[in-house]
């Protein structure tokens, strides 16, 4: 899909709706947009992102929660975020890309958590290698 028509999409589709899933601490780049998919299936986008910009995100994990996935999606291999995971305790508990060590992007990082911590988990997204602005979601739990 070519970066105009698919920017033309996004402003004529952006809505300002929460999300649901995952809080934003100090990201102010929070507003809800609908992409369409080369499947024409629609994705909704909760933030934007930029070259080199860094936004937080945080989930509370309850005391005996045995798992939970991280799922940030950028619907797109044209450009590359990093994911960064912070314990309660405020350990890394690690660094994350877009790819499996096969150096092919996936636009997409899916994880699951096992036996986290309880606590407030901190979630940093970097904008890695971004042209403009760019919608991406996150979502916990």
């Amino acid at each position: 899909m070519k970066f105009n028509h698919l920017i033309g999409l996004l402003v004529a589709f952006a809505i300002v709706v929460p999300m649901v899933s995952a809080s934003s601490i100090g990201s102010e780049n929070s507003e809800a947009v609908d992409l369409m998919q080369k499947n024409e299936s629609v994705a909704r986008a909760g933030y934007t992102i930029t070259q080199g910009e860094t936004d937080y995100h945080g989930y509370y994990v309850s005391p005996g929660t045995s798992s939970f996935s991280v799922d940030l999606n950028w619907f797109t291999d044209d450009h590359s975020l990093k994911l960064g995971i912070i314990r309660p305790d405020g350990s890394l508990y690690g660094y994350y890309h877009d790819d499996d060590g096969d150096d092919n992007l996936k636009g997409r990082i899916y994880l699951t958590i096992n036996n986290p911590t309880s606590g407030s988990w901190t979630f940093s997204v970097y904008g890695e290698d971004v042209t403009g602005t760019w919608p991406y979601a996150i979502s916990m739990g």
